[in-house]
Order: C-alpha cells, then sequence, then structure tokens
C-alpha cells in the first residue's frame, strides 16, 4: 500500500505567504488603489482673503489608512501636500481618527476608512492670471486586517472657479 502524503504545517504557511504576495503584486500591477481621491466641482476664488479647500478621499471597504498622527514610529502617516502655488497654507485638517484594534497589533491603531474630507485654508492675496488649478498630492499607506500595500503617492487637483 501507498502512504498518502499530507503536507506539513510550513508548506501550508508557505501557500498563504504565496497567495498573498500575489494578491499584493497583482494589485499593484494592476493599478488597484485601496485609496481614491473624489473629484472636485472647483472651489470658488477671490482676489483676496481666505479660501477653504475639502479634498475628499474613498478608502475602499475592508481597507484602512494611517492616520495623519499614527502611533507608532514605523508607521506611515497620511499626507495632503500641495504643489508650489501662489498662496499661502495656514493649515490642513484631517479629520478625527478612530482608534481600532487589529489582531496582528498589540495596541490600538490610529486610521482613517471608508470616506474622509481633508480641509486646507489658504489666504488668498492675488490670483495670478492663467491659475485655474490647485495641484498636489496625497500619500498614504493602505492596510486590511492581513497584510499592507506598498505607501502610494496619487495626485490631487483641485479647480479654481473665478
Amino acid at each position: 500500500m501507498r502512504a498518502i502524503s499530507r503536507p506539513c504545517c510550513s508548506n501550508l504557511v508557505a501557500l498563504g505567504v504565496l497567495l498573498l504576495s500575489a494578491e499584493i503584486l497583482q494589485a499593484q500591477v494592476l493599478g488597484f488603489s485601496a485609496a481614491t481621491i473624489q473629484p472636485s466641482p472647483g472651489v470658488s476664488i477671490q482676489e483676496s482673503g481666505t479660501l477653504r479647500v475639502p479634498v475628499t478621499v474613498r478608502i475602499r471597504r475592508g481597507y484602512h489608512i494611517n492616520s495623519d498622527q499614527p502611533q507608532e514610529d514605523h508607521l506611515i502617516p497620511t499626507r495632503l501636500m500641495w504643489n508650489d502655488m501662489p498662496f499661502s497654507v495656514d493649515s490642513i485638517e484631517y479629520p478625527s481618527a478612530e482608534e481600532v484594534q487589529y489582531p496582528f497589533s498589540l495596541k490600538p491603531m490610529s486610521v482613517f476608512s471608508s470616506l474622509i474630507e481633508i480641509m486646507t485654508t489658504l489666504q488668498v492675496q492675488g490670483v495670478p492670471d492663467g491659475l485655474n488649478e490647485l495641484s498636489g498630492s496625497f500619500r498614504f499607506q493602505a492596510c486590511n486586517d492581513k497584510a499592507c500595500l506598498p505607501p502610494r503617492t496619487i495626485p490631487v487637483v483641485v479647480p479654481l472657479i473665478q
């Protein structure tokens, strides 16, 4: 009689790691993003004064991104950054983060999920001719309850309505 061989636990773990790695690689190759910037309808701008610029981020179900103030140094914070522009940035306000305990973490993590709005306040002192949009970038690292994707930076564009 022939004995039936059974895979040992280490083979099953290796297979699981391989499948998870393949899923992450496929997501990168296909351009998958766990967070996307919602298209902005634009903001009305005046020649001078305060301008509030909302940026809405949709986080895919089953994923979270670190907050702008993660509780551990090795975690990559979420950041909204603006390219050079003729206005001064007064503040960038992130929403309140959720404190969530995940099975892989010893303590609760400070994260964003679902839909968030980040508000930038600018001081406008004249609008240069031809300026029709603000551009910047959004940097984040998305994770699910099993693994983290590599950090990603995506473009942000907000039309200006004069």
